[in-house]
């Protein structure tokens, strides 16, 4: 009987994603990424050694299992090559045999990449978009004039699409930003180039791997609260980042996923732009940003840095049906004296304890319960006491378990406190 495992960040992305998909690859036969691009940034540490992942799944550090970039993302051939090329420097194994590529991934071309950063130099009122093309892939993708990577492969096809594509948006370079761009013939010649070299591993996604006794890893990017329809609109990326987003993104025939575990950060981060509750009031914001290397994976941007905030924990679970946590990063909480957690808002005259699509974030005011802080993990193989304490109280207001406790960077720091689905 085919299962399947989703890993989807319940925040504002940078919970730690890859280190769980990573940790539970031995177990599955696919990682599949369905949406997004490279804008996405897992880090993956093993022996104490530094993995940086952006487009290509987490699963890649497992040899023997095939890692799956579907449909769903957009896809700059430029970066996937870069990637693989730095990847296999270190010493991973890239090869068509555990790494296939859908043929129907929209293409980031240099004229999206372009677009992007001068659409946010430009705006008096900045989103914080990664500028590597996501936004206008997706809009050429909904308007029907994007590439697909299949369109590499035929160099006179390509031109055809590419010049429709290229049409506004040459009016655009010309006329408002007034910024440099390449000619059709070179983005046309150096679009064929790079799909020739990927060639090799694009394939019919709709049919791998639709089988029997076969177990799936879907794998997410970014998190909850930045998807374009459930997250802090407009302050958001560009796809659908929630456990929605697996249908429309990937080939998944399947009406139900086994196990949905929402990613976690046991305090709560966010890069760029846009309304951030628990923040203004967490004096101890310095600390977790320095502690936690709270940098951006893909930009190096800093982290702005707050408590847990419950009321969007309990909004991520309805929106994304998890069926349990993965709390990452409490050794980070060690370096604090007293931890506080958000448990519900002041909203309009009204206590609120489940934030909802649309609500004005910059209007809330966080209400706090105050702990004790833990000085330490994991004791003979239990997590001390007052770090359960904490995880309990968090259990205990969300009505779900916590199943794996992250205590550090590396893939063996992790603690099992419930059985997954797909494992009974």
């Amino acid at each position: 009987m085919t299962k399947s495992v989703a890993i989807i960040g319940s925040q504002w992305g940078d919970e730690g994603k890859g280190k769980i998909t990573d940790f539970l690859t031995k177990d599955v036969d696919y990682v599949v990424r369905f949406q997004g691009g490279n804008n996405a940034g897992h880090t993956i540490w093993i022996d104490g050694k530094k993995t940086v992942l952006h487009v290509i799944p987490s699963g890649i550090l497992n040899k023997d299992k095939i890692s799956v970039i579907d449909h769903g993302v957009v896809f700059d051939p430029d970066n996937f090559l870069k990637e693989v090329a730095g990847l296999e420097r270190a010493g991973v194994d890239i090869n068509p045999r555990n790494l296939k590529i859908s043929n129907e991934c929209s293409v980031i071309t240099s004229y999206h990449k372009i677009l992007d950063g001068a659409r946010e130099d430009a705006s008096a009122n900045k989103i914080g978009t990664t500028k590597k093309g996501i936004g206008p892939a997706y809009e050429d993708r909904v308007s029907r004039k994007g590439l697909k990577l299949k369109h590499l492969l035929n160099k006179e096809n390509l031109k055809k699409k590419l010049e429709g594509l290229f049409f506004e948006k040459k009016i655009l370079f010309d006329n408002v930003y007034h910024c440099e761009y390449p000619s059709i013939d070179e983005e046309v010649q150096s679009l064929f180039e790079m799909g020739n070299s990927i060639a090799p591993f694009l394939v019919d996604t709709f049919s791998l791997y639709d089988k029997d006794d076969k177990i799936t890893l879907f794998e997410g990017a970014q998190g909850v609260l930045l998807d374009k329809d459930f997250g802090s609109y407009p302050f958001v990326t560009s796809s659908s980042t929630s456990y929605a987003g697996i249908f429309s993104g990937s080939s998944n025939t399947h009406n139900i996923i086994d196990d949905v575990i929402g990613i976690t950060k046991a305090y709560t981060t966010r890069v760029g732009s846009g309304p951030f509750p628990t923040e203004s009031e967490c004096e101890d914001s310095v600390t977790l940003g320095r502690v936690g290397h709270e940098f951006g994976a893909t930009t190096g941007r800093k982290r702005r840095c707050g408590w847990l905030d419950l009321p969007l924990l309990r909004y991520a679970i309805k929106v994304s049906r998890f069926t349990s946590l993965a709390l990452t990063k409490v050794d980070v909480l060690c370096a604090i004296d007293k931890i506080k957690v958000c448990y519900a808002y002041e909203y309009e005259g009204q206590i609120i304890e489940t934030a909802f699509a649309g609500i004005d974030l910059e209007k809330v005011k966080p209400l706090y319960k105050e702990f004790d802080s833990f000085k330490d993990t994991v004791v003979n193989g239990s997590l001390d006491q007052k770090l359960e304490e904490y995880i309990s109280y968090i259990e205990q207001q969300l009505n779900i378990n916590v199943s794996m406790v992250a205590f550090g960077p590396d893939r063996s720091q992790l603690h099992h406190r419930h059985a997954l689905n797909i494992f009974q």
